[in-house]
């Protein structure tokens, strides 16, 4: 039970993280620093927590160094869903870019439980488990499908990219857990994962030095200046705590569970922050149909878990 409500908070943190990393980004100007800046805070806490409940800061190279590469890339695949996200919100809206998310993640999840791929858990997929997957899609589009049909026509890159989106999603926490089994430490694993993420990032943005020059890091084209402020490191906080729950639950549970659980809390979440207008955002009526969406949601849920 423990397991299951960690899911559950971890998806409940990934709105937040996204409120804030939003914020910090209209404040930097730039969704690479964002980035930069939203990991760095995830390592110098991971990295406390470390110093302060295991033996330091230690990366044990010789413990997976018997096991695939891939099981380094979750911070990667953490790069992805961040850099996806960006591309598509403008592109196809917030909820069309939700939806296909939510199907990339949920369906990678199912499969990779069935073949027990990633080191994961060997869960088959039955027929209670699919019907259990149907009622969370429609579940989701009830709650952020009406009147976006039309951000389909003619913007199919930005599909597939919400799509891989999803599938990052999935494969992360996958990646994750896996790393966390081999080295025998979630806190080391989340500490790894954020690291590589960084690598990524600084990947990413010397390309694009190299390719548009300094003003192609800023969204309005110039740089911009900015005060910083304590809360822009929260992001990052939220973002380690995400990974670092996934890690501790995805060998127990299953992936495909555990992301059905963070898109759960996630959507119940978001639907909470609509409802307040938290950190400034527009304020949304919580109606019937996302209500109704929620209930199925939760109902496909109990579905994939107990049967």
């Amino acid at each position: 039970m423990i397991a299951y409500i960690l899911g559950f908070l971890a998806g409940i943190m990934q709105p937040v993280q996204t409120s804030v990393n939003g914020k910090t980004r209209s404040r930097l100007g730039s969704p690479y620093i964002t980035g930069c800046v939203a990991t760095m805070a995830a390592i110098i806490a991971m990295g406390c927590v470390l110093l302060v409940t295991e033996d330091g800061i230690h990366i044990p190279f010789t413990d997976a160094a018997h096991n695939p590469a891939w099981i380094w890339c979750g911070g990667l695949c953490g790069t992805v869903i961040f850099i996806t996200s960006i591309l598509c919100l403008p592109k196809i809206g917030s909820a069309m870019t939700v939806l296909l998310t939510a199907f990339g993640q949920i369906m990678t999840g199912l499969i990779i439980d069935n073949w027990g791929l990633l080191m994961s858990p060997l869960i088959r997929i039955n027929g209670a488990r699919v019907i259990g997957a149907v009622i969370v899609i429609v579940g989701v589009l009830l709650v952020f499908g009406k009147g976006e049909g039309s951000a389909f026509k003619g913007k199919h890159l930005y599909i597939l990219l919400a799509i891989i989106c999803g599938i990052a999603c999935a494969v992360q926490v996958a990646i994750n857990g896996a790393l966390a089994g081999v080295i025998e430490s979630p806190m080391c694993a989340t500490f790894i994962s954020m690291n590589v993420a960084m690598i990524g990032y600084l990947s990413i943005i010397v390309v694009i030095l190299a390719a548009r020059g300094r003003n192609g890091l800023y969204d309005n084209g110039t740089p911009v200046k900015f005060k910083f402020e304590w809360w822009m490191f929260f992001g990052g906080l939220t973002g380690a705590f995400i990974v670092g729950v996934n890690a501790v639950v995805a060998p127990v549970l299953g992936t495909g569970i555990v992301n059905i659980l963070n898109l759960v809390g996630e959507m119940g979440m978001g639907l909470f922050i609509d409802a307040v207008g938290f950190l400034g955002i527009d304020k949304k009526p919580v109606t019937a149909f996302k209500a109704i969406g929620m209930l199925l949601m939760i109902g496909g849920t109990v579905i994939i878990s107990l049967l």
